[in-house]
């Protein structure tokens, strides 16, 4: 589907805006992610245009997961799938408390299945976005991509948040953290097999293809020498059956002439 067409299909439903949406929708085309995984779903708005991409690719699917009282919003992203027709292409599942236990559920499949692109919108907090970056890990093919929203998100600056209950069971120190620029910061871009880009509020993280493994290199002086070792040995034995072959002769000899 055209971005144009899903955009105008979904205009006024918060929250990701049209420019984001633009900037997801070319990379999904861009780096051919037939199949894509969405942690945080809210009413969908991003998962219709990773959708939309893909559906212009021809074939793949976006899996995307959040809360069971996502189904209390309106819209929901269950109706913006029929809005714009991607119904075959979005695969919604809701989980009673967290996101992490469907991935667990996942990761017990005797072959767990492998995303081009994980995007994760959910959590924002250290706990529950550190742990997902260590189960969406073994989730993302090598050479795949997670984007991480929000990277400088903070629970004080969320006026939407700051005052919940929960928000306030936080010490300052936590609710004054970049909880997910720390996730990426300290667990993705200090592994080796991630390179990392910070794009304004995104964090994007390539996972490394794994390298070859080296060709076995033989030095040529320790195979010299090795066959040296070998010829001096050799002489060393000949000799020695030729001592002894010289005496038996001798010994033969005195016996015939006694």
């Amino acid at each position: 589907m055209e971005f144009t067409k899903v955009r105008d299909l979904i205009d006024g439903v918060p929250h990701m805006r049209p420019p984001a949406g633009r900037k997801v929708y070319d990379f999904v085309l861009e780096n051919r992610c037939h199949n894509i995984l969405e942690l945080g779903t809210y009413h969908g708005v991003s998962t219709c245009y990773l959708a939309a991409a893909v559906d212009e690719l021809g074939s793949g699917r976006v899996l995307t997961i959040d809360r069971r009282m996502a189904l209390r919003l309106d819209p929901t992203v269950l109706d913006l799938a029929r809005r714009t027709g991607l119904e075959h292409v979005i695969e919604a599942r809701f989980a009673e408390r967290s996101f992490t236990w469907e991935l667990k559920k996942m990761l017990e499949a005797a072959e767990p299945e492998q995303f081009d692109f994980i995007f994760l919108d959910a959590g924002h907090v250290w706990d529950t976005t550190g742990f997902a970056f260590f189960l969406a890990d073994r989730l993302l093919r090598p050479g795949g991509w997670l984007l991480f929203d929000d990277i400088e998100w903070t629970i004080n600056g969320s006026s939407s948040v700051s005052e919940k209950s929960w928000a306030r069971e936080y010490s300052e120190e936590e609710r004054a953290t970049k909880q997910i620029r720390s996730v990426v910061d300290l667990l993705v871009a200090t592994d080796p097999r991630y390179e990392v880009t910070i794009d304004g509020n995104w964090g994007w993280a390539r996972k490394l293809a794994p390298a070859a493994p080296a060709p076995a290199r033989v030095s040529t002086s320790a195979v010299v020498g090795s066959v040296s070792s070998l010829v001096r040995d050799g002489r060393k034995t000949a000799r020695r059956a030729a001592r002894r072959a010289r005496r038996e002769l001798g010994k033969a000899r005195a016996r015939r002439t006694s």
